[in-house]
């Protein structure tokens, strides 16, 4: 999935509206789906026509805090509905100060979802986005929250994975597909070693936005992800493939 909600969580939302316009190019080489704001749904459907719709629900409360501790709900089911989403995006944090009021709007979100036969995906953290200094990096942390966005409906859980061996209590939590949440910021043969290790753990894919968008071959890049999620393909193979593009 390419993670096209920069703005809804962040002041500064980096090369997210280009990427837009790459969308056709990219879904011939692989993408399978796009997360994306109302906004965005709503104005750029040509470009988004042919890739699955994840509609994302809610936005920090606070776009200039990095931490993103606080949400609020700003779409709804049947605003899925009006955009002809394939899926529903939302975001939790355990931990959090405000955390009981995201979790009983998650909760409502998830009725609706049900009512209008969308799947719920909810990306759940521990605390904050960031994950340092607070215990959000700790692996036994994050498989709590991972296993809390299943109990709270979720049909896909989006969390963070570090691409090691620990990842395995992470997806040993849950019953239901785990998707890998964006990645580090590294070069790319160290991101797609990172994703083939996620997928080797039992990752189902990844939900990736800056990683994508802010590359300076951002078609190449998805081409790439798209080969190792799909055909397992090693990475030397990926790198060849992101050369080509």
């Amino acid at each position: 999935m390419l993670a096209l909600d920069a703005h809804n969580f962040s002041a500064g939302a980096g090369n997210v509206d280009a990427a837009v316009g790459d969308v056709p190019e990219m879904v011939g080489l692989g993408l399978d789906a796009v997360l994306v704001p109302a906004g965005i749904a709503s104005r750029r459907t040509e470009e988004l026509r042919d890739a699955a719709l994840v509609l994302r629900c809610d936005a920090s409360t606070d776009v200039f805090d990095p931490s993103v501790p606080a949400t609020q709900m700003v779409s709804s089911a049947l605003d899925g509905i009006r955009v002809d989403a394939d899926a529903l995006v939302v975001m939790t944090f355990m931990g959090a100060e405000h955390a009981p009021v995201v979790q009983a709007a998650v909760q409502e979100l998830r009725e609706e979802s049900a009512e209008y036969g969308l799947p719920l995906i909810v990306e759940s953290l521990p605390y904050s986005y960031a994950g340092t200094g607070d215990g959000g990096s700790l692996v036994e942390n994050v498989a709590v929250a991972a296993r809390f966005a299943e109990e709270l409906g979720a049909d896909i859980v989006k969390t963070r994975l570090s691409g090691t061996e620990e990842d395995a209590r992470i997806l040993a939590s849950v019953s239901v597909p785990v998707v890998a949440l964006g990645g580090p910021k590294t070069d790319l043969s160290g991101y797609l070693e990172y994703v083939a290790r996620c997928l080797d753990r039992g990752a189902c894919g990844i939900a990736v936005g800056r990683n994508v968008v802010d590359d300076p071959r951002p078609v190449a890049k998805v081409a790439a992800l798209a080969a190792l999620i799909h055909s397992g393909v090693s990475v030397k193979e990926a790198l060849s493939i992101y050369q080509e593009h």
